[in-house]
């Protein structure tokens, strides 16, 4: 028998988009005759390709494809009047293309993102835009989404800032032809698999450290027909794992009804034929490049059953619950790991389907997500191509945090509770918890947060119109849970802790410049703090802005004493946060300190960073 461990942790990929995104609400969609709004918290779209050659000089454009109007729903923002005009051309040939859709995303809290189509010549117009500044990309199936000014692929774009009443010409984009990998899937006797899943993956920066990811192309995936073939499209230039999946799952169902007892069948497998990350070979895709014969055969291996029982903290089975079974150790984070569920039997006893060799986690909780008392639990297991029986779970009662949101000068609050979003952001990214249930802030302002199991750190983000307030402590016997890790374990409540939110905003601001004194607007600045103990997954201490197209950079940030502040080019999205990064900086960054309230203006100078 296995020891229970109850330490907890589950998944919930609500937690992480975003880890370094607040949660999001259900979006509120806003139409006009030429552009569609919807109300979002700011996000960048997709990381695109790089952008060959320079930009393609633009017309005044018609309309893009009409939408039907509505009035607006009560506490939608206000339409402005500020348009945003470009063209959309194929990089290859300069051919327009018709219905690409482009999309802005505002860079203030509570702003509305738009979305429109181009017409036949590949001219588009946003149009009733609030003043702002936004992030404009373009899309269109088989080229790589780029965002304006984007330079490289995982780089961030060019962010526009617009005034009411203002037209921004010119808006264009040369988007890349998309790259493709084709081939051909077949078992360990060459004969051809069908139904396989096959994806791309690619490292990237998330969490301050560099991970394999989806690689997050519209093409990304694709199942095997008949004859074991595949296609995946659309990818930006740069080198891929490719990894193929029977039945699309890391794992054969949950629910399988066969037999106890080891069988065969075939393990994950990367390219070339390997069920190892160090082994696995990449693949070089170059801008619109057809790499064709990526064939590959899958890994055949024994596969085991799992088969035990789930009690809760009292005893009893654990009635109605889940169970979710998710691999470990490849190399990936987390959250991107698929998983697969089945239920609890009455009795509490539980058997998976079969397994490849591996090690597992194994997570069970009650189906009620909104239940505060809800419990869960999780044990580690091994498995090696032979059934796993008598695998004990006890749940737990997740820990709590209670608390209530107050504003600094004990005024009220000039906004909904509904408003306020938080979640418990786990200490490391790769442990994100299935079973932290998204707090609902009350009607008297209090909150709880719950399903706690680990160490967590409480993120805050407001879904405010024009975006004037913002949190500034999470105070717990004079420990800020904002920027500290507490330790929640299982049945541990922690109570009264005072979120304060604040109209104090602390701003930074100025103009980057090369050697030559010209705007730079390709480049991104990065403000960090000096004490290296503030560089943790999250922080608020670390925040990256792109210019605008006038070389213009504008960031809220947390009121600190020692903040260094440095421009580079060519850093990949989310690697502003990553340490080694951080510590290369340091000797080239330029130190200020910021006051709480305070508005600075900060000119910097374009460095090198090696």
């Amino acid at each position: 028998m296995l020891a229970p461990r109850v330490s907890l942790p589950l998944l919930a990929l609500l937690v992480l988009l975003t880890a370094e995104l607040p949660a999001q609400q259900a979006p509120v969609v806003i139409e006009t005759p030429t552009t569609t709004f919807t109300r979002l918290p700011p996000q960048p779209p997709a990381p695109g390709g790089q952008v060959p050659g320079a930009p393609i000089p633009g017309m005044p454009g018609t309309p893009g494809t009409q939408m039907p109007a509505r009035d607006r729903r009560p506490g939608e923002s206000e339409r402005g009047t500020a348009v945003i005009r470009g063209q959309v051309m194929a990089a290859d040939t300069g051919t327009p293309l018709r219905r690409a859709q482009v999309r802005a995303f505002p860079q203030s809290p509570g702003g509305a993102s738009a979305v429109t189509q181009a017409d036949a010549q590949g001219h588009f117009e946003l149009a009733q835009l609030p003043a702002g500044r936004y992030t404009v990309s373009a899309s269109r199936t088989g080229y790589v989404t780029m965002q304006f000014g984007q330079r490289a692929a995982n780089q961030p774009g060019t962010p526009i800032e617009i005034a009411d009443g203002r037209v921004v010409d010119k808006v264009n984009f040369a988007l890349p032809r998309g790259g493709a990998i084709s081939g051909r899937i077949v078992d360990d006797m060459g004969e051809p698999v069908a139904s396989v899943q096959v994806s791309v993956q690619r490292y990237a920066y998330r969490g301050g450290t560099r991970r394999l990811m989806p690689a997050g192309a519209e093409g990304g995936n694709d199942r095997t027909d008949d004859l074991g073939q595949f296609r995946l499209y659309g990818l930006p230039p740069g080198e891929y794992y490719v990894t193929a999946t029977l039945r699309g799952m890391d794992f054969v169902a949950m629910n399988a009804t066969a037999a106890a007892g080891p069988s065969d069948g075939f393990a994950p497998t990367y390219f070339p034929g390997t069920g190892s990350l160090v082994e696995a070979r990449r693949v070089t895709v170059r801008a619109g490049q057809d790499v064709p014969n990526i064939s590959f055969a899958l890994v055949s291996a024994r596969l085991g059953r799992v088969s035990g029982r789930v009690t809760t903290s009292a005893g009893e089975p654990l009635v109605g619950g889940m169970l979710m079974v998710a691999p470990r150790g490849d190399g990936q984070m987390f959250m991107n790991v698929r998983m697969a569920g089945a239920q609890i039997r009455p009795d509490g006893t539980f058997q998976t389907g079969g397994l490849a060799p591996g090690q597992y986690s194994i997570y069970a909780q009650q189906r009620d997500f909104g239940n505060p008392g809800g419990e869960v639990g999780r044990v580690e297991v091994q498995v090696n191509g032979d059934d796993v029986s008598d695998v004990f779970i006890v749940t737990g009662r997740g820990g709590v945090i209670r608390g209530r949101v107050v504003s600094d000068d004990g005024s009220p609050l000039p906004f909904k509770p509904a408003q306020v979003r938080m979640f418990g952001q786990p200490r490391d990214p790769s442990e994100m918890g299935f079973g932290i249930r998204p707090p609902i802030v009350n009607d008297d302002w209090t909150f709880e947060l719950t399903g706690l199991t680990d160490a967590v750190r409480l993120s805050v983000g407001l879904d405010v119109p024009g975006g004037g307030w913002t949190a500034r402590h999470a105070w717990k016997d004079n420990v800020d849970l904002l920027d500290t890790p507490v330790d929640v374990g299982a049945n541990q409540t922690i109570e009264d802790v005072e979120l304060v939110l604040t109209r104090k905003v602390t701003e930074l601001s100025g103009f980057v410049t090369d050697d030559r004194n010209q705007p730079v607007t390709d480049a991104q600045v990065v403000v960090f703090p000096a004490d290296q103990e503030r560089w943790t997954f999250g922080s608020r201490y670390v925040r990256p802005a792109r210019p605008d197209t006038n070389g213009k950079y504008t960031m809220r940030l947390t009121p600190h004493d020692g903040y260094r502040a440095v421009v580079v080019r060519g850093l990949e999205d989310g690697q502003f946060s990553d340490p080694e990064f951080l510590t290369r900086a340091l000797e080239h960054a330029t130190a200020f300190d910021l006051g709480e309230g305070e508005t600075k203006t900060l000119n910097l100078r374009l460095v090198e960073v090696r």
